[in-house]
């Protein structure tokens, strides 16, 4: 069994440089996967990200380790994240969506997956009048599917050939998770 993950953190804006290097590589490594593409990212100024990070809505989680490469002192990098936004339009703002959620590849199987997304369920838990978390996962990415269902997430629907990378197409997923409140 591995040792138990990091506790994850939330990402300031003073975290915006270090996390675009992050999404740079989720965006390469795991192109499928991602609305946007490293062509797409490659523009995004640190400003947007910082941005992001500021706004009481929004979070990024994220864990750090100082076994990463390219390990600046003081300021490792990070290896895995996940996204929340709340909703916001008057009648959805009971609904948030989780997002680019993502694990380094040399750091799988050593829950930080899990980590990651069950920090983006709390954080949502603490948004005052948020009962439904939604998101969206690629056919092509079975280990998240597997890894959001195991948290409690429920599929509902699937969008075919929802992504078109390459000479490929994959099927989305669509899964939400009611809250329990207490």
């Amino acid at each position: 069994m591995p040792p138990s993950a990091p506790t994850p953190i939330r990402l300031t804006p003073a975290d915006a440089e270090r996390y675009a290097r992050l999404r740079r590589k989720m965006l390469a490594e795991a192109p499928w996967a991602f609305d946007a593409g490293p062509d797409n990212e490659q523009g995004v100024a640190h400003d947007v990200y910082a941005r992001m990070f500021a706004d009481d809505q929004h979070a990024v989680l994220a864990i750090a380790t100082a076994y990463s490469w390219g390990l600046t002192p003081g300021q490792p990098d990070l290896v895995a994240a996940a996204g929340i936004t709340r909703m916001r339009a008057q009648k959805f703002a009971h609904r948030a969506r989780i997002w680019g959620v993502y694990v380094d590849s040399a750091h799988r199987r050593r829950g930080l997956g899990r980590a990651v997304v069950s920090a983006a369920i709390r954080c949502g838990r603490g948004w005052a009048g948020v009962d439904y978390l939604d998101l969206g996962v690629s056919e092509n990415s079975p280990e998240a599917r597997w890894l959001f269902e195991g948290l409690g997430f429920k599929q509902w629907g699937r969008e075919p050939e929802a992504t078109d990378h390459g000479a490929q197409r994959f099927d989305e997923i669509y899964m939400t998770m009611k809250l329990k409140r207490s």
